[in-house]
């Protein structure tokens, strides 16, 4: 309880410092993969080709995140003082990268077929708090910011494509699209910066930013099937339209549960913007500027 009080106090010191101010930013950044996977749980690709051969498959895959690509920020901040304070960001992915995988030449049905699997984040969302210590120049400003990533929406869109020959003469075109939900899953998020001051309420910045995430595969939902582009019913396909993914899953005839894996979101990133500090500092006043000073009350006076 004690300790509880002392940081109580402790706060409510660096909250009236005089140093303290309130502030917002936006920006831009584009996020390449950082430390990617290359395959998922089922032992395909996300990225990348696999063909089939009478006795071997071949590979060419490559580093895949699901956060890749332009997003936007948009945050809030509090300097308890010069050097240190708190912020919290939200990143939008606002045009994810899509990544295509193709199997070439595998059996479908019995049946000698190309499959691509196309998926793309939708719409991820990840809230930042983080610690920020900065050098506090009046022009130059140098900060770096560390904390947690707790990703609001990871949903992924997928679209199984199966291209193939049917036996009437006719390619055939199927496509199967799928929405994935992923568990929830605590990630980490660091950057290193730079501020240039425009004016008193206003300054740019630019950072390089890193994040550490991968989230477990949850749930996937087909919500749509065609062929040749015509609409099929859902009620006309067979086999399991929701598969549930856990880690003590037990996998039937039916498909209807596989054991999870996890989808990577991990990157490195570089954005730029523009930052308003929404209070000026306030300055420490001398008493001795705005009050009367009486000489009855000197100890030594000039006769």
């Amino acid at each position: 309880m004690k300790r509880i009080c002392c940081l109580i106090v402790l706060l409510a010191a660096a909250m009236t410092n005089a140093n303290a101010q309130f502030y917002v930013r936006a920006g831009l950044g584009y996020a390449m993969p950082q430390a990617g996977q290359t395959m998922d749980g089922t032992g395909q690709g996300y990225n990348g080709s696999q063909s089939y051969t009478t006795y071997t498959q071949v590979y060419n895959v490559k580093p895949t995140s699901f956060s890749t690509g332009v997003h936007g920020i948009l945050g809030v901040g509090y300097l308890f003082s010069d050097h240190v304070g708190v912020q919290l960001d939200g990143d939008a992915g606002l045009s994810t990268k899509k990544y295509t995988f193709s199997i070439d030449n595998v059996s479908v049905g019995g049946v000698a077929s190309n499959v691509d699997i196309v998926q793309r984040a939708k719409g991820p969302f990840v809230v930042i708090p983080s610690l920020v210590l900065q050098t506090g120049g009046e022009k130059i400003n140098l900060y770096t910011r560390v904390g947690v990533a707790l990703p609001l929406s990871t949903k992924i869109v997928q679209d199984q494509i199966l291209t193939n020959l049917p036996g009437t003469g006719s390619i055939e075109v199927d496509d199967f699209t799928l929405n994935i939900k992923n568990s929830f899953s605590l990630g980490f998020s660091a950057a290193a910066g730079i501020q240039y001051k425009l004016s008193d309420k206003m300054s740019l910045w630019g950072e390089i930013s890193m994040l550490s995430m991968s989230v477990y595969i949850k749930e996937a939902d087909l919500t749509a099937v065609t062929a040749n582009g015509q609409s099929i019913a859902l009620s006309q396909v067979s086999g399991a339209q929701v598969v549930k993914y856990s880690k003590n899953a037990t996998v039937d005839s039916n498909g209807a549960q596989q054991p999870t894996y996890s989808q990577p979101f991990s990157n490195v990133g570089i954005q730029v913007g523009i930052k308003f500090t929404l209070g000026e500092k306030r300055q420490h006043v001398s008493r001795h500027n705005n009050e009367d000073i009486d000489d009855t009350k000197k100890p030594f006076r000039r006769r």
